[in-house]
């Protein structure tokens, strides 16, 4: 911001008076840094300097444009002016940028692009939003099986500047099979003369188009992968989804996690820019399935309220009982549905991860039921009350514990994403059944007396 602040007067003045200067003015920058303009200055500076900018310049800096933003300056040049930047842009990014706009608008810009250009977006546009094939780019560096090195090399210089990736080029058979892959280290360290086939490595990690994009990340993870190849039905190269992408995925994916697990619904653009009202919509539905469940804790206070009434020492201990399995809950859920998102833990480990947790909250439970025991007695209550608050902390902390692993593995096995089993939603479930655990046992331990 600061350094749009210093620029941006002078960048105004040149625009008034030698606007063909701006792109030598701007050439030391990086495209971030012109992006970062694009966004903070008014839509009609930033589309008057896309337009006097070269579109390879132009286009490297508008991927890195916020999409609301990307999709107002294209509104505001015009399909004729937009096209030739877009045309220029990465092939990946580009897709999602059509993608968004209305119809008659992405009609239009891509009856204007280049037809080759225009038909790539169109096959890209296809694959579903969520699936590997929606982060795919088809600019990429592929040869031929027996190629030499030394036109591999000189493939890789005529392909650099429109290359997503060149750290990697993919070698196919005549038919178009994918049958290897070779990094940058291994052919520049290659005599010419060698044949790619030499060099190339063929164990391949791939993945279909429309598996998950969470796979994409794990698998980039797991081998330390800078793109992952997708391939279709008999192994063609089709795309890759790259190291970028792959880090803009595992961002997203752990903002929602994190967002779902503290009972708010994902939101997608930055806090301080989304609406108002954006925000209350997505905080009050969780806030008000949350108060409801609450509602029924209510309900089984009244339920025992005559046990309340002839034993009036328990009502203390109800916020130390019930927060206690709410919190045990919350732990067990947050690890669990960690160690699934970054694939540590599977569906066949559900019986593993139950009887863990069930021994996890027995040994935990009698830490809080012990201390929870001598706190009744400090308060002078009798070894009844103490014995009650004691031996619930075992029940409700283990049950909280069991709760807090099955529910996400559960929701995991129905398709759903795990993080909808927030820790607000178990502490909620726990605070009802921690009730009526509580009363039970203070039934079971003093008998008549309540």
């Amino acid at each position: 911001m600061r350094l749009t602040n210093l620029i941006l007067p002078e960048l105004e003045q040149l625009l008034r008076t030698a606007p063909g200067e701006i792109a030598d003015y701007l050439s030391d920058f990086h495209p971030e840094d012109i992006a970062d303009l694009l966004e903070r200055a008014e839509a009609d500076f930033s589309a008057r300097l896309l337009r006097v900018l070269p579109p390879e310049m132009a286009a490297d800096a508008l991927e890195y444009v916020d999409q609301d933003r990307q999709i107002a300056l294209v509104k505001a040049l015009g399909a004729a002016e937009a096209a030739p930047i877009v045309d220029e842009m990465a092939s990946d990014d580009r897709a999602d940028l059509v993608a968004e706009l209305e119809p008659s608008t992405a009609t239009e810009l891509l009856e204007r692009m280049d037809p080759l250009e225009a038909k790539d977006v169109r096959d890209l546009v296809q694959w579903p939003e969520g699936t590997a094939g929606a982060l795919m780019t088809t600019d990429y560096v592929a040869v031929k099986v027996g190629t030499r090195v030394g036109e591999v090399i000189a493939e890789v210089r005529r392909k650099a500047n429109e290359a997503e990736t060149i750290y990697y080029v993919f070698v196919e058979d005549e038919r178009g099979k994918l049958c290897g892959v070779a990094s940058l280290r291994q052919i520049i360290t290659a005599s010419d003369d060698a044949r790619i086939d030499d060099v190339m490595n063929e164990k391949l990690f791939t993945l279909d188009p429309m598996a998950d994009r969470e796979d994409v990340v794990r698998l980039a993870q797991k081998y330390d992968l800078l793109a992952v190849p997708l391939v279709d039905d008999q192994h063609r190269l089709i795309g890759l989804a790259t190291i970028d992408d792959v880090v803009d995925v595992a961002e997203q994916e752990a903002t929602e996690d994190m967002h779902r697990m503290s009972g708010v619904e994902p939101v997608e653009d930055p806090y301080i820019t989304t609406a108002f009202w954006t925000l209350v919509k997505k905080r009050a539905t969780w806030l008000v399935f949350i108060f409801i469940g609450e509602l029924f804790t209510g309900t089984a206070l009244r339920h025992f309220e005559e046990a309340i009434a002839a034993a009036t020492a328990l009502v203390f201990f109800v916020p130390l009982v019930i927060s206690s399995g709410g919190n045990s809950g919350s732990q067990s859920a947050t690890l669990v549905i960690r160690a699934m998102a970054v694939g540590e833990l599977h569906l066949k480990q559900f019986i593993k991860v139950v009887g863990r947790e069930l021994m996890m909250g027995l040994v935990l439970g009698a830490i809080l039921g012990t201390i929870g025991l001598i706190r009744a007695f400090m308060w002078g209550n009798g070894p009844g009350v103490a014995a009650t608050v004691g031996l619930t902390l075992v029940a409700v902390v283990t049950v909280g514990a069991v709760a807090g692993a099955a529910l996400p593995i559960g929701l995991r096995a129905l398709k759903l994403d795990p993080a909808f089993a927030s820790s607000p939603f178990i502490a909620t479930a726990i605070d009802v059944i921690g009730i009526i655990i509580y009363f039970t046992v203070a039934h079971a331990v003093l008998g008549t007396h309540i």
